[in-house]
């Protein structure tokens, strides 16, 4: 017989946000709970990011967690993490490569050894990748029916 392990509250990621809770009334008060401590702690990166990363993942208020991303770079420029984090989040939303790839570019150079950070970039390098080979091949055949 399999014993069978099912987590209560959606899916989880890094930070273990729906692993033990039970829904919007615990997601409510875990943004609430990043809200007090960045009253007492407004330009405290790690707050910043790791908020920026619920609101991003959890609440899914890109808008939120753009702001949120901004204001702890401007806290800890040197942060590959975040820099990620914030590249990662302009490539989904608003698919803007150049920009996208600058943040990635910082981030690399910022922590070369981060795996984290170096995933996130060959992530991001594969996706653009294949958007382009999609642009050209959804191009091609306008071309080709023009002759």
């Amino acid at each position: 017989m399999e014993a069978k392990l099912e987590v209560v509250g959606g899916g989880g990621n890094d930070y273990g946000y729906g692993a033990f809770t039970g829904g919007n009334a615990d997601r409510s008060k875990i943004g609430t709970y990043y809200q007090e401590m960045l009253k007492s702690n407004p330009t405290n990166s790690l707050l910043l990011r790791n908020y920026g990363k619920f609101l991003q993942e959890v609440e899914r208020d890109t808008v939120k967690a753009e702001e949120y991303y901004g204001r702890a770079i401007l806290a800890s420029p040197g942060d590959g993490e975040v820099l990620s984090l914030y590249g990662k989040l302009i490539w989904e939303t608003q698919r803007d490569e150049d920009r996208a790839k600058s943040y990635f570019d910082q981030a690399v150079h910022a922590a070369p050894d981060d795996c984290m950070v170096l995933g996130s970039y060959a992530h991001f390098m594969w996706e653009a990748e294949e958007d382009e080979e999609l642009g050209r091949e959804q191009a091609s055949p306008a071309i080709v029916e023009a002759f």
